[in-house]
């Protein structure tokens, strides 16, 4: 079984207009749980008309509780699949089957999936990356260069990579468990990239790049405006991360 799970934070107009997750209603191999972290009117009931697990949160909490919660909610074995996906990703069904495949047939533990931001697939979303230094960071956010990118077109199907957007993440459940899901210290932004280290730091392994498999994902990045909650939400983050791993230098 594949296991979806979606945080939502005044996401449901905006999971109702892309419309992927109606057309799993009848998937039997995929599970949706989707917590909404605000408690939006009718979405209980939208949720309960497609078969998907509901649960409204009494606080508000960051992205990695809010998963974690999921995760340690639902009745999983450890043959299941655990996917991390943003409330703005579409995905298809025979996308999903094309991951179970491959999670299965290659006996991986985290991998990710080649994401795109229009429905043409023309343009690539910068979902994989190099974990990235101190340097790293302070000309992203004075000069808006980003050398962590990694170009997909360099890059073949099932190359390893070092980190992966938490928008989409699927993980083996022993692998979940292993890591005991996200580090909760961070509110908002990061949580992906310190997953990704930890699992490195674990397995001795890095995040598999299914490049075959495509989706959309219609991101918003609210932290890239200076002095908003979400910037500084993400230089929070960011300090965490460095120093946690020290990742003041490159030396992976």
């Amino acid at each position: 079984m594949l296991f979806i799970s979606i945080v939502s934070h005044n996401h449901f107009g905006l999971i109702k207009k892309i419309g992927s997750l109606p057309l799993l209603k009848n998937c039997d191999f995929v599970k949706v749980i989707i917590r909404d972290n605000v408690g939006e009117k009718s979405f209980d009931k939208w949720c309960k008309s497609y078969g998907f697990k509901y649960i409204c949160n009494d606080n508000s909490y960051g992205f990695g509780k809010n998963n974690n919660l999921n995760f340690f909610d639902l009745e999983i074995t450890d043959e299941d699949l655990f996917l991390v996906m943003n409330p703005d990703v579409s995905i298809t069904e025979e996308s999903l089957l094309s991951i179970q495949r491959e999670m299965v047939s290659q006996n991986l533990r985290l991998a990710t999936i080649n994401l795109f931001k229009d429905e043409d697939f023309a343009n690539s979303d910068t979902n994989i990356r190099r974990f990235p230094t101190l340097l790293d960071f302070i000309l992203r956010f004075l000069l808006n260069t980003n050398d962590t990118i990694i170009d997909k077109s360099s890059i073949d199907n099932h190359s390893k990579v070092d980190w992966a957007s938490g928008s989409f993440l699927i993980f083996s459940v022993p692998t979940y468990k292993r890591l005991a899901g996200f580090d909760e210290n961070y509110f908002m932004y990061c949580e992906d990239m310190d997953i990704c280290m930890r699992f490195f730091k674990t397995f001795g392994s890095k995040v598999t790049f299914l490049k075959e498999i495509r989706g959309v994902h219609f991101a918003q990045h609210k932290n890239r405006s200076v002095f908003t909650r979400h910037f500084f939400w993400h230089l929070k983050s960011v300090f965490r991360f460095l120093i946690k791993f020290n990742k003041f230098s490159r030396t992976i």
